[in-house]
């Protein structure tokens, strides 16, 4: 059987390899190339056994024969141009698709292109003939139960029952496969009993005689229906054991075998499909999102898809696992990869202030935290009840997809001790705790606030900013009206967004301005009015993202 898989070249995966000990469960978010796997190892298997048929096992000058395969016979994906394959378009590159057996063999098959309707295929110089006569690997790649399936089916031979799976259509072959269990004394019985212990049914013999298969199953006593007015769950089920047990020592490639299933059968459904497998010595190789079927997986069988593939170690990852699938993007998982850190604020407006003075100082974190910041939006943890995403349970997630990813939390003060900053190693998840209340706190210049007001009032703005600056000396206390840079405990228990800036900007007649614009007035402070805070801050994420 299949222990690993090497992909190189193949639709999403430019090189990526897969260890699969045993039963292996595929799991993770949506697009994260759960199903591209199953088609990559079916692609292999297609591509063995097409060019076997050429029947010589001979290299020639520059290698083996290549066997051409067309489109409408391949298989393993449905494809409207063999140029949806390739790893970003580069059509004219090799694909190749490397198994190793557990009996210690390898063998890399390539497909090379020809035209938008055919390929050729053949494996790699380096094996060895005796390898290539030697090896045979049956795969079954059963895509989701998609639809309602057929109300008419005739009977088909072997390879347009290939030919419909690839095109995705494994409802219209449902009565084939019962037929072909039908006709074996093992399969019929194992399928009719599991059908009769999951759901109470009864399934009849199929009758093939008649110009379209007569497939159905009965309740009790009630008269029998035919299959297509089954639950969709209940045909679900039905054609993954009738391809367990009509396909036995194969390896079975099962993409969300849980579609349509309740959450109470989908955890009953894998230890089902593992149970089959056993008694046929098939291998299972499945891609699921469901979190049931991730509960029943032992983490030794869980393969993670969250940026490199890997196995995990334990509980505690397979935890974390399912976590992830709730809070993870796609675009979560691709900036992990890439970005230098992670940071936590509290609010999108918090991440435009610092910015904005990262640019008035010319700071060399600038640069990131414009073009290269992987950020998220948190709720403070320290908050009674606040509920949203936090940043520790978001990191935790995180280190699926890198492990060494820096992390770094930017909190308000919020006059709550117990947020203190913490050590700034480049390790973890880091926190970094405002001194004052909170950013906005930052901005209670007022040079800065004139100049911003006379930028939105315009020629008029003499009385605006005249009333502005008398509100501000008559209720500020005259320490900060002196020293608005200094340190001042009323600025660290004040909250600056709600009760300071909305009336002094009122004073101005710039009634209602939404804090969301608070940006524009740290884009119109000079270096001089900003805290010295500020530049401890912008040092601290460049240290904290080891840049």
């Amino acid at each position: 059987m299949i222990r690993r898989v090497v992909i190189r070249g193949f639709k999403c995966f430019k090189e990526v390899a897969f260890d699969l000990p045993g039963h292996v469960v595929l799991a993770g978010p949506n697009n994260t190339g759960k199903t591209t796997v199953l088609q990559a190892i079916s692609t292999w298997s297609l591509a063995l056994n097409r060019w076997k048929e050429l029947n010589d096992f001979q290299r020639h000058g520059g290698g083996y024969p290549r066997a051409p395969l067309a489109r409408m016979a391949f298989s393993a994906v449905p494809l409207r141009t063999f140029e949806l394959l390739w790893n970003d378009r580069e059509y004219w590159g090799a694909i190749e698709i490397e198994v190793q057996g557990s009996q210690g063999w390898v063998i890399t098959m390539q497909v090379v292109a020809d035209s938008t309707e055919q390929v050729y295929v053949r494996p790699t110089r380096t094996i060895l003939p005796a390898t290539l006569k030697a090896t045979s690997v049956p795969t079954v790649y059963v895509p989701s139960m998609t639809g309602l399936i057929s109300t008419a089916e005739p009977v088909y031979q072997r390879p347009k029952l290939d030919q419909l799976l690839g095109q995705g259509r494994p409802g219209d072959i449902i009565r084939n496969l019962l037929v072909e269990a039908h006709q074996s004394e093992t399969a019929w019985p194992a399928l009719t009993e599991g059908i009769r212990r999951l759901f109470g049914y009864e399934l009849l013999p199929p009758d093939a005689s008649m110009a379209d298969i007569r497939a159905e199953y009965q309740v009790g006593t009630r008269p029998a229906l035919d299959i297509a007015s089954a639950g969709s769950g209940f045909q679900q089920v039905l054609m993954l054991l009738a391809f367990l047990h009509t396909r036995p020592a194969s390896v079975l490639l099962l993409d969300e075998p849980d579609a349509h299933l309740h959450v109470i059968l989908q955890d009953a459904i894998y230890g089902e499909l593992r149970s089959v497998a056993a008694k046929q010595n098939s291998k299972l190789i499945i891609a699921t999102h469901s979190e049931a079927i991730i509960d029943s997986v032992a983490p030794e069988e869980l393969c993670v898809l969250l940026g490199q593939p890997r196995l995990l170690r334990d509980r505690v990852e397979r935890d974390r696992l399912r976590e992830a699938m709730r809070t993870l993007t796609n675009q979560d998982i691709m900036l992990a990869q890439e970005a230098p850190g992670v940071l936590y604020v509290e609010d999108k407006t918090d991440l435009s202030i610092l910015t904005e003075w990262a640019t008035i100082l010319g700071h060399p974190i600038h640069e990131v935290l414009t073009t290269r910041l992987f950020w998220k939006k948190v709720v403070s943890q320290s908050r009674d009840g606040a509920e949203g995403l936090q940043a520790r349970d978001h990191y935790e997630t995180l280190k699926l997809v890198r492990d060494d990813l820096p992390g770094l939390e930017l909190v308000d003060g919020d006059a709550h001790p117990d947020k203190a900053s913490s050590a700034i190693t480049g390790q973890g998840l880091q926190r970094l705790r405002w001194r004052r209340y909170e950013i906005e706190s930052y901005l209670l210049h007022p040079d800065a606030l004139e100049r911003y007001v006379r930028k939105v009032v315009g020629a008029a703005a003499d009385r605006a900013v005249g009333d502005m600056r008398k509100y501000f000396e008559d209720n500020f206390p005259p320490a900060v009206v002196r020293d608005p840079l200094g340190d001042h405990e009323y600025l660290n228990t004040t909250k600056a967004r709600t009760k300071l800036l909305p009336p002094l900007l009122d004073a101005a007649g710039l009634q209602g301005l939404p804090y969301t614009q608070y940006h524009e007035i740290a884009a119109l402070m000079k270096p001089e009015e900003i805290h010295p805070e500020v530049c401890e801050k912008l040092d601290a994420i460049q240290k904290a993202f080891r840049l």
